[in-house]
């Protein structure tokens, strides 16, 4: 055993890195006690590892233990080279001042580097696409109930063959073939659009409104007024200060009326009274011309008032509206 320690410890010093697990191996081979810390030394030291200086503990009671693998391993302060680096490094002389840090300010902040690319910031003013728009009126059956809305009955379908049946079973004179009643377009149509306070939210909702009719009836047939409250003093379908009285269409025309008829707005006594007696006035031209109207207006039934459905069908104008319930109100 003495020989063995003897050739370990004439060992030459090593100049390689030597890993805590040789000193570990190297104790453990020899059989080493935990406190012999002089010949733990000798072989850090030959194996090129500084240990640091012993220190003083208190006195502490043995205990009785068997020897691990680690228990008698001594931790490196710090590698050769490492040593060698710092001690090559100059050293400040102890009179010369040492240079402060300059404090930053807020303001002085070094720019932040990110490692992913920041987000796209949106800004307030953007241009965003509009938001689809939605009809007042079902979508799936909208074009049907305009087309009720907007035509006239004539007697120019197909040859009523019961009818003419009929005559002739009673001996009666056939001057003209009966026929059937179809509905028509070719009389135009004149559309009438409210601009008063109580429409502005409804604005949208009646240039898409006019743009169907349009599509529906033709360019040409469509004719379109712009009014405040009754198009009797003021209408026309250009800028306010064009419009004139108004003058209804062409005989046998029908009029879409787009209006709350002023239950959205100013509902005073006096003003519901001067309505009143306008659109009265406005009705008894249409009828001399041969012009039947319908409204459609964006309030409750219950809310329409009476002189307004004595003048013309009301409808409410909105999903609630089917082409059957226009059929009934219209017949």
């Amino acid at each position: 055993m003495a020989g063995a320690e003897h050739e370990q410890l004439d060992w030459p010093r090593s100049t390689s890195e030597i890993w805590i697990a040789d000193m570990v191996h190297v104790i453990s081979s020899l059989g080493l006690e935990n406190s012999d810390n002089e010949k733990r030394s000798a072989i850090a030291g030959l194996l090129g590892m500084d240990t640091p200086e012993p220190l003083h503990q208190a006195h502490q009671p043995a205990r009785s233990h068997t020897p691990s693998a680690g228990a008698g391993a001594v931790r490196p302060k710090s590698r050769p080279r490492l040593a060698q680096e710092a001690a090559a490094s100059p050293r400040r002389p102890a009179d010369e001042p040492t240079s402060l840090l300059t404090p930053l300010s807020s303001e002085q902040d070094a720019p932040r580097v990110w490692g992913e690319p920041m987000l796209q910031s949106v800004q307030a003013d953007q241009d965003r696409l509009p938001l689809p728009y939605q009809s007042l009126l079902p979508p799936s059956s909208e074009a049907a109930t305009l087309h009720v809305l907007l035509s006239r009955t004539v007697p120019e379908g197909p040859v009523d063959l019961e009818r003419l049946v009929d005559r002739l079973a009673g001996n009666l004179a056939v001057e003209s073939l009966p026929r059937l009643p179809v509905r028509t377009l070719r009389f135009g149509v004149q559309v009438l659009v409210d601009l008063g306070e109580g429409m502005e939210p409804f604005l949208r909702d009646e240039m898409e409104l006019v743009d169907r009719v349009a599509a529906i009836a033709g360019r040409h047939g469509c004719q379109v007024r712009y009014f405040s409250g009754c198009p009797l003093h003021r209408s026309g379908e250009g800028a306010g200060w064009t419009w004139k009285p108004y003058r209804p269409p062409a005989k046998g025309a029908k009029v879409l009326v787009l209006s709350d008829f002023g239950r959205n707005g100013d509902t005073s006594r006096s003003t519901e009274e001067r309505l009143r007696k306008d659109w009265q006035k406005t009705a008894r031209i249409m009828r001399r011309s041969g012009c039947p109207a319908v409204a459609l207006a964006p309030v409750p039934q219950k809310r329409i008032p009476a002189w307004v459905s004595s003048l013309m069908p009301v409808m409410t104008w909105d999903r609630s509206l089917t082409t059957a319930q226009a059929q009934v109100q219209l017949s």
